[in-house]
């Protein structure tokens, strides 16, 4: 398997870990916030290293992506 090929299935299966991630990090409110944090932040950790290891920009905005969820998982004062 060459390089261009195992680039292109890393950025496939990390699009679809971003998008499911994030979806169900900000839909399973019954689960604690740690949890939910957590499950956004294992992708958000895997889209810096590809990031760092391949420089293209895809891992990048999907690390945006994920970034931006965070404010909404966060525990708020009650």
């Amino acid at each position: 398997m060459n390089a261009e090929t195992l680039q292109f299935i890393l950025t496939t299966l990390m699009e679809l870990a971003t998008l499911l991630c994030a979806y169900l990090g900000l839909r399973l409110i019954k689960w604690s916030w740690q949890r939910r944090m957590l499950l956004i932040g294992l992708p958000l950790l895997a889209n810096i290293i590809l990031y760092l290891v391949y420089r293209t920009t895809p891992f990048f905005y999907l690390g945006v992506v994920l970034l931006i969820c965070i404010p909404f998982v966060w525990p708020r004062k009650n």
